[in-house]
């Protein structure tokens, strides 16, 4: 679906030197968490990735078959998920980094060529160079040395690169987890405007009362007909018009449950790594113990937040007492089509819309142009459509 602003898109300024090959990533991916455990790095990601691979079939594949085989309620469901963005392959590629680098961040080891070096060091201050034994032993030590001192100066150098790019990750997902906050509250705007006004039910209901009327209209022009006949054709009306309005009312509250978990799920994990990242702005984290730390409990919100949602459609399942079920269920199909269509346009957000106050107190039929904001209300920058 288009979006406006892209969420999850290209992640710039990452630190090429320390990203790692596929390869390398696979591999660390089906190494265990713990040593002498069965659970996988990997294992993290499981499910998120299964329900991934749903969300991106069913947007590849809206043909008619594919979109009969999974209903009404498949099409739901996948509808907002793909929509809201939150089953990215960015979003599990950009996880599994984060857990790649934190994993070398903790198996950095600074103390065991440190200790060697003064070791060796040591024991060279023991050693005469004059004596053939001791200056073999001491340019072996030398050479040793200044392999450990290398290593060290590279492991150095590492640590607060790591940090930056563990940090800049972190900020990445929590600002592209923010877009898709806004894309839910939009979304809800949509849907409640969209109930409330009652605009497109009441087209709903109107198509279908033109339909039997124009049914009547061609059994009058073959003949006569019966005042049974007449009779059940208003029941049926009045019948359809009910069904279609409660289909209404539990399609949108369904929709708009689901995008209220998606919301709510996105902006908790916002706010915990807001609350940790801050930690790193007050310059309380100096040492590498603190940085693995913070980083070991983001990495903990980050698992928290691809396996641990909770995203349900409440079943609807339409039946009509009628005998024109069929045409309730191409009106169900008419109004699905049309809350995508328009979810994919809306550009408004919750806080972009004027609050109750502001808003006219009726319509202005003879306006035909676009609407003015003054003061607070104007956009300006990027809100600007």
């Amino acid at each position: 679906m288009t979006k406006n602003k892209p969420i999850f898109s290209l992640r710039f300024g990452s630190n090429e030197e320390l990203s790692p090959t596929r390869e390398e990533l696979e591999v660390f991916l089906k190494s265990p968490k713990e040593e002498g455990r069965r659970e996988l790095h990997g294992n993290d990601l499981a499910t998120y990735r299964e329900l991934l691979e749903a969300v991106e079939a069913f947007e590849q594949r809206q043909q008619q078959q594919y979109a009969a085989l999974l209903g009404f309620q498949g099409k739901m469901f996948y509808g907002v998920l793909g929509h809201s963005c939150f089953f990215s392959p960015v979003l599990a590629s950009e996880v599994e980094q984060f857990k790649y680098h934190l994993h070398t961040l903790l198996t950095l080891d600074l103390k065991k060529p440190t200790a060697f070096i003064k070791s060796a060091e040591a024991e060279m201050s023991r050693l005469n160079p004059k004596k053939e034994d001791d200056a073999v032993k001491l340019a072996r030590l030398h050479t040793m040395v200044d392999e450990r001192k290398k290593t060290l100066e590279t492991l150095v150098r590492r640590q607060p690169a790591l940090v930056r790019e563990l940090g800049d990750i972190a900020l990445y997902l929590r600002d592209n987890l923010v877009m898709i906050e806004k894309c839910c509250e939009t979304s809800i705007v949509v849907l409640v405007d969209l109930q409330l006004s009652r605009k497109k039910e009441n087209q709903m209901i109107e198509s279908i009362k033109t339909h039997f009327k124009e049914h009547l209209r061609d059994s009058l022009r073959n003949g006569p007909v019966t005042t049974h006949f007449v009779e059940t054709i208003k029941k049926d009306v009045a019948q359809l018009s009910k069904e279609i309005s409660y289909m209404f009312r539990d399609d949108i509250y369904a929709l708009t449950q689901l995008y209220e978990a998606v919301h709510d799920h996105t902006k908790k994990t916002v706010l915990e790594i807001d609350t940790l990242m801050a930690k790193t702005e007050s310059g309380k984290n100096k040492s590498l113990e603190d940085d693995r730390g913070l980083f070991t409990k983001i990495e903990k919100v980050l698992v928290s937040l691809i396996s641990e949602y909770h995203f349900e459609l409440t079943p609807t399942i339409i039946r009509s007492e009628t005998a024109h079920e069929d045409i309730l269920l191409e009106k169900r199909k008419e109004l699905l089509d049309h809350v995508f269509d328009l979810l994919q346009k809306e550009r408004r957000s919750r806080l972009d819309r004027r609050s109750a106050k502001d808003r006219r107190k009726f319509t202005v039929q003879k306006s035909t142009g676009p609407e003015r904001r003054k003061g607070k209300d104007r956009r300006s920058g990027k809100k600007r459509r």
